[in-house]
C-alpha cells in the first residue's frame, strides 16, 4: 500500500492461498495485476484504488470469496491517461460473494462494464461516479441484492437504466432525477432515498430553483399516484 514506484506485482503473490486481503491503494504507477490473481481463492478484500490498472485480468472473476473490490480513482487527479479506458471482464457466474464494487472515476465508457453484470447476485453497493458511459448494461435490472447505486457526475449518461427491484438508495445528478422521477415514484416502491448533486457548486440560487422544481415535480407525481390508488377502489 502506498508504494508509489511499484509498477507490477510478482506473480508469486498468487501462491499465497491463505491471503485474505490485498491492498495496493495509492500505488500510483501500478498498471496490472498478475494474470493468476484468480488463484487467491480465499481473498475477501482487494483494494486497488488510485492505481493505473485499466484491465483487470479475466481470472479475477474466480475470486468467489471476494466481498470488496475497488479500482476507483481520485476525482482531483488525472487518473488514467487520455485514451485509456477501463474495461471489466465478463463476470459469468463468478464473484459470487461480491458485495461492494467501486469503479468511480475509472474512465468507463460504453462497453466498459460487462453486459452480464446482472450475474453479481450478492452485490449490495455499486459506485460508478464520474464515468463517461452513455448507457448501462440492461442486466443491471437483475442485480437482485443491490441496495445502493451511485451514478453522480456521469455527465454522458442520458437516462437511468431499469433499476433493480430491491434498490433502497440512489445517488444521481439533478437532470437525471427530474427526467426519471415518474418511474422512481411509481415503479420503485422500495426506493427510500434519492440523493442528488447540485449542478453548479457555486450557484446557490440556481441550485435552489432546481431543488424547488424537483420538489414540485415529486409532489405532482405523488398526487398522481394517490389519485390512481383512489380510482382503483
Amino acid at each position: 500500500r502506498g508504494f508509489k514506484n511499484l509498477v507490477t506485482l510478482p506473480s508469486s503473490i498468487c501462491k499465497l492461498k491463505s491471503l485474505v486481503e490485498l491492498d495496493v491503494l495509492g500505488c500510483s504507477k501500478l498498471e496490472t495485476l498478475p494474470e493468476e490473481i484468480g488463484d487467491l481463492e480465499n481473498l475477501v478484500r482487494l483494494n486497488a484504488r488510485d492505481t493505473l490498472i485499466s484491465q483487470p485480468p479475466p481470472s479475477i472473476v474466480r475470486l468467489n470469496k471476494l466481498k470488496f473490490l475497488s479500482f476507483a480513482k481520485q476525482k482531483s487527479e488525472k487518473g488514467l491517461e487520455d485514451g485509456v479506458y477501463f474495461v471489466f471482464p465478463p463476470v459469468a457466474e463468478g464473484l459470487r460473494s461480491l458485495e461492494i464494487l467501486n469503479l468511480s472515476y475509472c474512465n468507463l465508457t460504453d462497453g466498459g462494464l460487462p453486459e452480464d453484470i446482472g450475474c453479481l447476485s450478492s452485490l449490495k453497493v455499486l459506485y460508478l461516479c464520474g464515468n463517461n458511459f452513455e448507457h448501462l448494461p440492461r442486466s443491471m435490472a437483475q442485480l437482485g441484492a443491490l441496495q445502493s447505486l451511485n451514478l453522480t457526475e456521469c455527465k454522458s449518461l442520458t437516462q437511468l437504466p431499469e433499476l433493480p427491484p430491491e434498490l433502497y438508495e440512489l445517488h444521481v445528478d439533478c437532470h437525471l432525477a427530474l427526467k426519471s422521477i415518474h418511474d422512481l415514484v411509481i415503479k420503485r416502491k422500495k426506493l427510500q432515498r434519492v440523493i442528488f448533486m447540485p449542478l453548479y457548486e457555486k450557484d446557490n440560487a440556481y441550485n435552489d430553483s432546481i431543488y424547488d422544481l424537483f420538489a414540485h415535480t415529486l409532489f405532482q407525481n405523488l398526487s398522481s399516484l394517490q389519485n390512481d390508488i383512489s380510482a382503483s377502489y
